[in-house]
């Protein structure tokens, strides 16, 4: 896939003539040509088999494929496949997660898949855990389109994240508005968020945080990033200064409710080559 910096560069003019607000579909043809509605989920005209229920995966090297999936999917073996498949979680809306790979004995490839939970509560997220490739996803209605931590270990490519759930009054945080982040990443190491379409989250388009371990290396290159109040969050919540963190070569969008693209804490993390719908320079504030 061509990158969306280059096509965003090709149809955007030189400098920009408005600072207001940028629609989420973004300059004339970009959304046909970056993730979105034709080039992420299950391909168009996928037949797929219903099941219904919660499932276990506890067998190494299952592939699932060709499933619409009125439960959740819980990965716990090795090299684990999902492939044009949709997961809606259940009916309850009991669980935090549609697809989960959340122990270090687990790894999980996911492409070419749709999580969209069908029962929008304050509890779901879409794709949770570490050790997980996943490609081409299309992920909304649900608090955290993906919430990372563990070991890490994680590559998230030429996904389409948006139309995040977000309550004003939200009983997991007492009441007070959901923290509602694009992608959530609380420990370990070894990220690729790369080529992806981040938008319409109202806490954090990423956040990275150390609230559950130390957090390195991390490469965000490539992207479209809109919304959040800042649209990049980092905070090592005083645990140690991060280390090679580098947000590389992305476009963000003019969506962010500060007019903030970062915010970071000190530490190693690198910010080059990436620009803004508008053509203004990023505003890059501290904790």
């Amino acid at each position: 896939m061509t990158s969306i910096v280059a096509l965003v560069a090709t149809l955007l003019p030189a400098t920009a003539a408005t600072a207001a607000p940028v629609a989420v579909d973004l300059p004339t043809g970009v959304a046909t040509s970056m993730p979105g509605d034709s080039n992420t989920g299950v391909p168009s005209g996928t037949q797929l088999r219903v099941h219904r229920g919660n499932m276990v995966i506890t067998r190494a090297g299952t592939v699932i494929s060709g499933l619409d999936i009125y439960g959740s999917v819980d990965v716990r073996a090795r090299n684990v496949t999902i492939r044009n498949s949709i997961i809606r979680g259940d009916s309850a809306g009991a669980q935090d997660f549609l697809v989960r790979s959340a122990s270090d004995g687990a790894s999980l490839t996911i492409t070419d898949s749709t999580l969209r939970a069908s029962k929008a509560t304050y509890r779901v997220n879409g794709l949770r855990g570490w050790n997980i490739n996943a490609n081409r996803l299309d992920i909304s209605n649900v608090i955290d389109p993906a919430h990372f931590w563990g070991s890490g270990n994680v590559q998230l490519r030429n996904s389409w994240l948006h139309d995040n759930l977000h309550y004003t009054n939200d009983p997991g945080w007492n009441g007070g508005p959901s923290h509602d982040d694009s992608i959530q990443i609380q420990s370990g190491s070894g990220y690729w968020i790369t080529g992806n379409r981040i938008e319409d989250a109202n806490n954090a388009g990423i956040m990275i945080t150390q609230d559950a371990g130390r957090t390195s290396n991390v490469m965000i290159r490539d992207n479209f990033l809109d919304g959040g109040g800042c649209t990049i969050n980092l905070h090592d919540k005083g645990k140690g200064r991060f280390q090679n963190i580098d947000i590389v070569g992305n476009i963000f969008g003019a969506n962010s409710a500060f007019n903030c693209q970062i915010i970071r804490t000190a530490g190693d993390i690198t910010t080059t080559g990436n620009t803004t719908v508008t053509g203004k320079a990023l505003r890059i504030n501290s904790h």
